[in-house]
């Protein structure tokens, strides 16, 4: 039975929160929830959507891609504490607008987009369960700026500071497993996760497949950054001192 238990993975785990996704009827209505708009069809969604811009250049792998008309959308799942968010809200829409554009098309042809982060966490450590990223002006805020960009990342941890009754059941399955009875997204979100844990072989893969370590690997590499730079300031302080001696 402990090893059963061992095998069954939830909705916090990459691969499945993905699988799940593809369900054309679970992603709409998760979109509809976050977005608090309608949204009538989507063209095309796939899972782990590869772009890569240049040959020379580092490519994006986003969790899951979709189209709708002249809309695209990028979910991703976001369970690990990550530094370089903001800098992955930038390179992620440069990706997507260089792949929506094909030679001599406008500007003006690229489509509405939003990306959105479903984080286990509060990324930007302000408290706030939502958070609304726009480009702005600086010296008059007032100024749209239009550019159809969206960026929104959802700190589920604090699902219960959402006024959202819908959006705040939503985000308590995705923090803790909680499966409200009368939330239909939820339920088939569940369901969804259930159908898939049947599939052993599928299952059995994803555990083979260690993302924890490459979190570790990656905290660790900024942490030895840190550490570089601290010390080279430290080289640099002393280096100014000796040559105003």
């Amino acid at each position: 039975m402990a090893s059963e238990q061992r095998q069954k993975l939830t909705i916090k785990n990459q691969y499945m929160f993905n699988r799940v996704m593809t369900d054309e009827d679970i992603c709409i209505k998760t979109l509809e929830r976050i977005l608090n708009k309608k949204i009538e069809s989507l063209e095309y969604k796939n899972a782990e959507q590869a772009f890569e811009p240049l040959a020379h250049t580092k490519g994006v792998r986003l969790d899951l891609f979709a189209k709708g008309e002249n809309k695209v959308y990028d979910i991703e799942l976001q369970i690990q504490p990550r530094k370089d968010i903001a800098k992955r809200y930038r390179y992620y829409q440069a990706a997507i607008d260089t792949a929506s554009l094909d030679k001599g098309d406008e500007y003006l042809s690229l489509p509405v987009s939003y990306i959105i982060f479903i984080c286990d966490h509060d990324p930007f450590k302000q408290g706030l369960p939502i958070y609304t990223i726009k480009r702005k002006c600086i010296e008059d805020a007032s100024i749209d700026i239009k550019d159809d960009s969206h960026w929104l990342a959802l700190n589920c941890k604090a699902y219960n500071k959402t006024k959202d009754a819908k959006l705040a059941s939503f985000m308590e399955y995705i923090s803790n497993g909680k499966i409200n009875p009368k939330d239909d997204l939820v339920l088939s979100m569940a369901k969804a996760v259930d159908r898939a844990n049947e599939k052993r072989e599928w299952v059995d893969k994803v555990f083979s497949v260690s993302t924890i370590e490459e979190d570790i690997r990656r905290e660790a590499k900024w942490a030895a950054e840190d550490a570089v730079r601290a010390e080279m300031q430290e080289v640099l302080a002393e280096a100014v001192k000796d040559a105003r001696k």
